[in-house]
């Protein structure tokens, strides 16, 4: 039997992020609009702000498993998954936030998952909304809370969605986006580096490799540099970085903000590249064919 998560019509409250305008269509099945949830106490959802500010959110008041107090102001509504290639719902749902954590510098969560749409302010029972990415540390090159996303940045969700849904059947691409992804949930910045450049190993293709340190740079370096000047500046950048991961695995040691943040950012532009670009970076491996992931796996 299907969870309900993986069923049509699926909605979804996304965090760290407001609309310019009342709603966007991002593909024919999936769009945007601006609502008001706010998460209070520890498992009710309020669909209204209160009239003063020591007074409680008016009802209804929609209880839901699990969760912790967040705003939200934008809601994702999947009514159509036809155009993903067998891909779930849920694994739609997910593909969005983590499109959008590419393109803003606020840190994008798709906070709840539910099966009513948010901005109807209608009491429902079971089956309860569930939180979805929920994890109490998020990590990753970003400046402020919240971003009031522009045209680029919905025009860039539009055009990358349908690229990303696609490259999710490579093997090589769902490995690495799923440990990219889930370094941001990391509890330590060690351990949050050493899944990023997991990450980047499994996009080029490169555990393997005998010299590695040199292969990742290498490959990396001349994947997000625009030019001679450009990539040797990131080649000495990429092999510090590097090097900090060497230490977390060998040594147990420390990582600074700034380097483990350094780390993410390489790895958000490589990605970056990798869905403008439609397609995966040269690998060194020999070519021996792609595997697909079974339409009934949900996404990390």
């Amino acid at each position: 039997m299907k969870n309900w998560t993986d069923q049509l019509p699926l909605y979804g409250c996304l965090i760290g992020i407001e609309l310019p305008d009342s709603g966007f269509e991002v593909t024919p099945g999936v769009s945007l609009r601006s609502v008001f949830v706010d998460m209070f106490g520890t498992s009710l959802l309020a669909f209204a702000p209160p009239p003063t500010p020591k007074a409680p959110h008016p009802g209804p008041w929609v209880p839901i498993n699990g969760g912790y107090t967040f705003k939200s102001r934008v809601q994702v509504s999947i009514t159509d998954v036809s155009s993903f290639d067998g891909l779930s719902p849920s694994a739609v749902a997910w593909l969005v936030a983590a499109i959008l954590r590419l393109q803003l510098s606020s840190p994008v969560r798709m906070a709840v998952l539910a099966a009513m749409p948010f901005d109807k302010k209608e009491v429902t029972h079971e089956p309860w909304p569930m939180t979805f990415e929920s994890a109490t540390h998020q990590v990753g090159p970003y400046r402020t809370p919240s971003t009031v996303a522009s045209e680029e940045d919905l025009l860039w969700l539009r055009t990358a969605l349908p690229v990303t849904s696609r490259l999710y059947h490579e093997e090589r691409f769902f490995r690495a986006f799923s440990v990219y992804d889930q370094a941001q949930w990391s509890p330590t910045l060690e351990i949050g580096t050493v899944l990023v450049w997991t990450a980047i190993e499994a996009l080029f293709d490169l555990g393997g490799e005998r010299e590695k340190t040199k292969a990742i740079c290498r490959a990396l370096a001349d994947y997000v540099s625009d030019g001679p000047s450009d990539r040797d500046r990131a080649f000495q950048v990429i092999r510090d970085m590097y090097g900090k991961r060497g230490s977390v695995v060998h040594h147990g040691a420390r990582v600074a903000p700034e380097d483990a943040i350094q780390s993410y950012r390489l790895a958000k532009v490589a990605f970056r590249r990798c869905i403008i670009d439609g397609k995966l970076p040269p690998s060194p491996q020999a070519a021996v064919g792609h595997s697909t992931k079974p339409s009934s796996d949900n996404a990390p």
